[in-house]
């Protein structure tokens, strides 16, 4: 019997992993002084829910044991009027995050890949 190819969550590493990339990523989310925004106003409590919540997606997402609760993508951003401009500057600093955190190659193609595919869920507006 041939082992089953590991998860795209225990070729990133694992739980521990991705809590280090949400951790860098969204400081540089929250301190883009074009991105900054959509944290205005927002309690620390409530900016560590969400760090929760995007970590809990990504373990799902990726094949790790958790079970996402939060609300899907679409309904998670509908009426932020996120502009293709605003995820461009959303796709460089995930990749400069998962390169501070060691990812690269074949991982780092299919994580990018599986944020691109959330692209229609996110923006609403051209610019």
């Amino acid at each position: 019997m041939i082992d089953p190819e590991p998860t795209l969550y225990q070729r990133l590493g694992g739980y521990d992993t991705l809590a280090v990339f949400v951790g860098d990523l969204m400081p540089r989310l929250i301190n883009d002084p074009a991105l900054g925004v959509y944290w205005k106003g927002k309690s620390l409590g409530n900016r560590q829910r969400e760090d929760q919540l995007l970590l809990e997606f990504l373990v799902a997402a990726f094949g790790g044991p958790a079970t996402y609760l939060g609300r899907d993508m679409k309904a998670s951003h509908r009426g932020l009027g996120i502009t293709h401009a605003e995820w461009a500057l959303f796709m460089r600093h995930l990749d400069e995050s998962l390169d501070a955190v060691g990812i690269t190659g074949r991982e780092k193609a299919e994580f990018v890949a599986a944020a691109e595919g959330l692209m229609g869920d996110v923006v609403e507006v051209c610019g």
